[in-house]
Parts: C-alpha cells; structure tokens; sequence
C-alpha cells in the first residue's frame, strides 16, 4: 500500500473523503476508490421520496449534498422521522444483509445522491482495511445516534431535547466542513423539529421561545448559534463522544478527537 498522506485529499474532496480523511491518514488510492465509487449519482428534488417503506433496496445511498429526512409512517397516518441524513452520511449500509426498506427517505433539501451498488461495498473489505473499519465506524455512529434520541425521548425535557438535537447537527455538520466555530443554517421547519423529537408544533415553538429568552439559543432566519456554548451543553446534557470521530493509529489502536473543547466559543 502507498504510504500515508494527507495531502493525497484534494480540497474538492466529497463530503465522505473529508469526514474520514479528518482523522485518517488516507492514500491517494484509497481517495481515488471513495470518489470513483460515487460516479453514478441522481439529484433529488425537495421534498422527493427516494426509498418507500417495504420496497426493495438495490443500491446504497450516500448523501454528497444537501439534506435527506428517514421516517416511518404510523397507521394512524402520523410521520415519525427517525434520522436526518447529512453531506457524507450513508442510508442503506445493510443492503447486502437486509433487501428491502424498513423506512421510507424524502430530500428535504434539494439534494444530490450517490448510488452505490453492494459489490463496491464488499470491495472495500477485501481491498482497504482502514476504509472497512471507516464503514463500521459510521455504523456504530448511526447506532450512538439513535441510542441519544432514545435517551431524549425517555429521560429529557422537551426543551432539552431540541437544543441537545440542534448541538448534534452541528457538530455532525462541522465535521464534514458545512457549518464553523459560530454555528450553522438549521434546514428544518419547527414541524419536521417535532416530528423528529415526537413533539407537537406547539410545543417545539414554546420550547424553542424559552431557549431563546434563556440565552442557551439563537435562531435567526434559520441562522443557528450557540450564545453561551458551555451553558447550553449543560443545560442539554450533551455528551459529543457519541459523535467522535475513529483514527486508526500505527499501534492498532483507535484514538478518537472532540471538537466541542474550546471555551472560547461560549
């Protein structure tokens, strides 16, 4: 294998090159193999459905740009999203064990998609360890995700639930080089909020008016900003380890770096 080098990312890199190349050291061959995997790609009008609940699934998705919504549909006709996909996020890793849907996906942004077939997946274990053990990271990540909004929907307030929502965009948006020190631009109406946090509308707009006037958040023309960061971890209970990124080190082991560490961002 050619030696490691960060500067084998270009600065037009995709999101998905960016996000491993963070932490890992990647070749220039197995830059070469991310992109290259991503040549066949769709765009997505906003609000278009691209996976139905219980059809088949032929290829994985990756989101290279704009932002996608996963949800279920309830009898009773009530949408539940389970999951916001974002720039260099994966939807359908399980396509070689599980072939059909479990949930439906829409663009909630215009948004551009990569489609990748099964056999290119099974490629990069046999081919580049560093980038399987990548894969099972993002994996594990979508697990730890899902495992904090459990923990949100048991054990936290309503407005604990949103503002700690909005701190994990960001830190997942800041990761892949789409939002900065001082916040981002929040995609989402303060009903899409509701139906991912399983609150009304009502209730998000109260919740949100009383973190504003608390000072724990900002929205400005859907502008997002923390004004006193250090204050509104707390108050959430934000623990960003559930988002940390891997590296794989020469010693075999994974040494994971936070980004949420500079209080001079309060």
């Amino acid at each position: 294998m050619s030696s490691r080098n960060q500067s084998a990312i270009p600065a037009d890199a995709s999101p998905l090159v960016r996000r491993l190349g963070r932490s890992v050291l990647l070749t220039s061959e197995e830059v070469e193999f991310l992109e290259t995997m991503q040549v066949n790609q769709a765009s997505v009008s906003k609000g278009d459905e691209f996976i139905h609940d219980g059809e088949p699934m032929r290829v994985t998705f990756l989101v290279r740009h704009g932002w996608v919504i996963r949800y279920r549909i309830t009898p009773a006709g009530r949408r539940l999203i389970i999951g916001v996909s974002l720039p260099g996020d994966f939807i359908g890793l399980h396509v070689n064990f599980i072939h059909s849907s479990i949930f439906s996906a829409a663009a909630l942004t215009n948004a551009s998609l990569a489609l990748i077939e099964p056999v290119r997946l099974l490629e990069i274990h046999r081919r580049f360890p560093v980038l399987a053990s990548g894969l099972d990271w993002m994996s594990m990540r979508h697990a730890n995700i899902l495992s904090e909004h459990k923990v949100s929907l048991g054990a936290r307030t309503a407005a604990q639930r949103i503002l700690h929502f909005l701190l994990e965009l960001w830190v997942r948006l800041e990761q892949v080089g789409l939002a900065d020190a001082k916040g981002f631009e929040l995609e989402l109406t303060q009903e899409q909020i509701g139906d991912c946090m399983g609150l009304s509308t009502v209730h998000v707009n109260r919740s949100l008016s009383r973190l504003g006037k608390e000072n724990l958040l900002r929205i400005d023309k859907g502008a997002v900003t923390f004004p006193q960061l250090s204050r509104s971890i707390s108050f959430a209970d934000f623990d960003e380890r559930f988002l940390l990124e891997f590296a794989p080190e020469t010693d075999g082991l994974f040494v994971r770096k936070g980004i949420l560490k500079d209080d001079a961002r309060t």
